[in-house]
């Protein structure tokens, strides 16, 4: 048997397309050539499958010239030299050129690894999703690994059967017992799936991450990959199912935070002796796609309410730096939580203060948030990262009664400036003036839940604690309408491709990173996107927001003309908005 000679199996005429020997038998790949399974692709067992050569013998005939014409075209994409794609021609997908360079190069052999650590919205999931499909089409690959973040399970599924044409199955915990049921007793069920698709916090779990690292698979692909490098129980997990990988991805818009330790193990994960790593960065302009943008500051003046609440947070973090005597980073950062929270919105403020003042009450500290017990999360769906965050271990005074006199005082002042906040009531008009849909994107899952009570509009919302089922019922919600407002935190956020039903985007509050101001945007501004965006950014005068907003301007601008500076975006970044806000200090060279 031998390539393209053609066969009858099972009463139907098929193309030999693949022909794989073993000891006792023959793994045979076979294209359909007569109706019902044109186009179709079956592989076949020899012996089990008897497989009849059948006598070809072609004939000139005359055809018409558009026949003609049509049959050399297709003669000519289908003998294509080594080095070049194959799978990209059939994919529905719009051929652009930087989106082909990835799979070009490893098809080539530069590379086995790659960071496709591109700006948000150039298409790293087609990317990878191309790589993926060409390594198939070469029989390089069978098995391949997806490691995304829990809310883009069904979203990837989507883009590699609808574009690439490949079946893949999002694994959890229902999907592995069903499976298991039907296995023999000790076969394991991650070895069934050739294309599986589960979620990093999933695939860390201690009862989970032996099975899935026992397979051997060819191809791992780690979307959002900037959470591994930082997160050890992550890394560890990726790190112990990539290394047995002879190709592996890493997807990221922002692979670098500042953390240099944390970026290089990143780049290492997957490493095998002197295999380099592949990096594709480009910008929007490196490839030409320059939507139109429009950034609109919209400053709020607080209320009287919302004034002496800032006020009373003042005085709070004064007392505690006056008793701790120095500023120690840990303090910082506490008081840098408050005071993050309070410029989020005033309902968070005084949620953080009533559970501490709660515990001063029962005479015991708060305890430290820690992951969704199994029973309530078996599936690995939900995300922590936008729950109120616990109260900072180095946030207290010596004598808990003048604790308690400070901190019933400031939580009273949060409760009536939450009654009616100017920067709700200047998002409820905004809204309403422009009859269109929108994405408002905030921190805190307690902030949205206040907003959702506060404006008078249709919404969807998307937060961490909704199930998968629960955020594809939103996102449905949010495409179908015409005029629909999403209510969404960062940790759910991700990943989102909105351009086609979407161009508004309003931010509640300043997140003190820049990539991520950066992230919200691009869930409407990237490729797809047809219309102008609009950003909104609504800023508290009178806080520490305008000064926020003015260094993250001048970060911005160092970064996108130096993207190789050590900290364009990161960790340093954070303790130096810290200690603005809260020290009131600032470099002079910073902006």
């Amino acid at each position: 048997m031998q390539i393209s000679q053609h066969v009858r199996v099972r009463g139907a005429r098929w193309r030999v397309v693949d022909v794989r020997a073993y000891d006792e038998c023959q793994l045979v790949t076979l294209a359909g050539i007569a109706p019902p399974d044109v186009g179709v692709e079956r592989r076949f067992l020899v012996p089990f499958d008897t497989v009849d050569l059948v006598d070809h013998r072609p004939r000139p005939r005359v055809v018409r010239p558009a026949r003609w014409r049509r049959i050399c075209r297709g003669l000519l994409a289908s003998n294509r030299p080594p080095g070049t794609l194959q799978a990209a021609l059939h994919s529905r997908i719009d051929l652009l050129a930087h989106q082909l360079e990835p799979a070009l190069a490893i098809v080539r052999g530069m590379g086995s690894r790659a960071l496709l650590a591109d700006e948000v919205g150039l298409g790293k999931t087609i990317q990878a999703g191309l790589v993926c499909a060409e390594l198939i089409a070469r029989s390089a690959i069978e098995r391949v690994l997806v490691l995304t973040p829990a809310g883009l399970r069904q979203q990837w599924t989507n883009e590699l059967a609808e574009r690439f044409s490949i079946a893949a199955t999002s694994v959890d915990a229902s999907e592995l017992r069903r499976l298991a049921a039907a296995l023999p007793v000790g076969q394991n069920p991650w070895s069934t799936q050739p294309i599986a698709i589960a979620s990093i916090d999933y695939i860390k779990r201690p009862e989970v991450l032996p099975a899935a690292a026992a397979c051997a698979w060819d191809l791992v692909i780690v979307d959002e990959a900037h959470g591994v490098g930082r997160d050890s129980e992550r890394q560890a997990a990726v790190s112990a199912v990539a290394s047995r990988a002879a190709y592996v991805l890493l997807l990221t818009a922002t692979p670098h935070s500042g953390d240099r330790r944390a970026f290089m193990s990143l780049c290492g994960l997957g490493s095998l002796d002197a295999d380099p790593l592949l990096i594709f960065r480009r910008s929007r302009s490196d490839v030409r796609f320059c939507g139109t943008r429009r950034v609109h500051t919209l400053f709020v003046r607080p209320s009287a309410d919302e004034v002496r609440m800032h006020e009373g947070l003042a005085a709070y973090a004064a007392a505690v730096r006056a008793e701790s005597g120095e500023m120690r980073e840990g303090l910082l950062l506490g008081l840098s939580v408050l005071h993050k929270r309070a410029l989020s919105s005033a309902w968070s403020l005084a949620q953080s203060i009533d559970r501490r003042l709660e515990a001063l009450a029962e005479r015991a500290d708060v305890p430290s948030e820690t992951q969704m017990s199994l029973p309530l999360d078996p599936d690995g769906e939900l995300v922590a990262e936008d729950q109120a965050p616990p109260w900072p271990s180095e946030l207290r005074l010596a004598d808990p009664d003048r604790e308690r006199r400070l901190l019933s005082e400031l939580a009273g002042r949060a409760r009536a400036a939450a009654a009616r906040e100017t920067k709700v009531a200047v998002l409820g008009r905004l809204l309403r003036r422009a009859t269109q849909s929108a994405v408002v994107f905030t921190e805190y899952r307690d902030t949205l839940l206040r907003i959702s009570n506060a404006i008078d509009l249709p919404f969807v919302v998307l937060h961490g604690g909704l199930t998968a089922s629960e955020r594809a019922r939103s996102l449905a919600a949010f495409s179908s309408a015409p005029r629909m407002v999403l209510l969404a935190t960062d940790a759910a956020g991700e990943g989102l491709n909105l351009q086609r039903h979407c161009r508004l985007v309003i931010n509640l509050e300043l997140p003190w990173n820049p990539m991520r101001l950066e992230q919200r945007i691009g869930r409407v501004d990237r490729i797809g996107q047809h219309r102008t965006v609009h950003a909104f950014h609504l800023v508290a005068l009178g806080t520490g927001e305008p000064q926020i907003l003015l260094r993250l301007k001048a970060r911005i601008a160092a970064a996108q003309s130096d993207i190789g500076a050590p900290d364009p975006v990161g960790l340093d970044e954070e303790r130096a908005l810290a200690r603005l806000i809260v020290c009131g200090e600032r470099d002079d060279d910073q902006g």
